[in-house]
């Protein structure tokens, strides 16, 4: 029972740190970013940074997202918590105490989970680490869940050699499978093909039909640990069936088109 009191109060003051530590960081973007934020063009650039991958802007843009401006600043519905599990994906440790604080209370569109919240106030460091995390964590709205093609665009230090099969560990985590397809920009069969495998919740992203070797071995292994991972929860030869039904749809709706 002690022991259990300990943990609790341990997660209890974690979380205070978070918040505190967020309002804070808060306060501080207030007092030296207030003539940036009220230039558009400044935070599309952020927004820009942020997509691309920069961990520091999307730490920010939670923060202003999910504080009281974030209405007055015209972000989407739930990006900010997007862009917090991002942040808090790619190290950032006040990041990782405000998704902690938001699991804890189950805000911001997340489920409310001990065990995540527990996760993150531990400030884990490493991609594994993290990982773990990301898997303990889930969403009561489907809205606040970070598609897999935006979470894996990440500084490639975050990752180690292995960076395809890391990535799509990393979706799998985050209950987001996904597959990367060569093509060139997806025509209407393409597209109807896109919204039928999101209909078996996988995502499909067409990826261009431009050659690069290194590139090949990145979707090679993305898409092997992928099929490994999604097999392993839905059944040997899932996606073979689901890839057969799917065509087979497409013939029937255009045919002689």
């Amino acid at each position: 029972m002690k022991k259990t009191m300990q943990s609790t109060m341990g997660l209890v003051a974690g979380i205070l740190l978070g918040i505190l530590s967020c309002v804070v960081q808060a306060a501080t973007l207030d007092a030296q970013w207030q003539d940036a934020l009220n230039d558009a063009g400044t935070l599309q650039a952020w927004r820009f940074e942020a997509d691309a991958g920069d961990a520091e802007k999307q730490e920010r843009l939670a923060q202003l997202f999910l504080g009281p401006r974030g209405r007055a600043l015209k972000a989407g519905p739930y990006e900010g918590a997007h862009f917090l599990l991002r942040a808090a994906t790619n190290g950032r440790r006040a990041s990782m105490l405000q998704l902690s604080a938001a699991l804890d209370k189950g805000a911001f569109g997340f489920r409310k989970l001990p065990d995540a919240a527990r996760c993150w106030s531990r400030l884990p460091a490493g991609f594994e680490q993290r990982l773990a995390c990301v898997s303990l964590t889930d969403v009561r709205d489907p809205r606040a869940r970070v598609a897999c093609t935006d979470l894996i665009v990440m500084r490639e230090e975050q990752l180690g050699a292995d960076d395809g099969v890391a990535r799509a560990r990393l979706c799998l985590a985050n209950k987001t499978p996904a597959l990367l397809v060569p093509g060139p920009p997806p025509g209407k069969r393409d597209e109807e093909r896109v919204r039928l495998y999101r209909r078996h919740g996988i995502e499909v992203s067409v990826t261009g039909d431009v050659y690069e070797e290194a590139f090949e071995k990145y979707r090679n292994d993305f898409n092997k640990t992928m099929i490994a991972g999604i097999e392993a929860e839905r059944g040997p030869g899932y996606l073979d069936r689901l890839g057969k039904d799917i065509e087979a749809s497409l013939d029937r709706r255009f045919r002689g088109k």
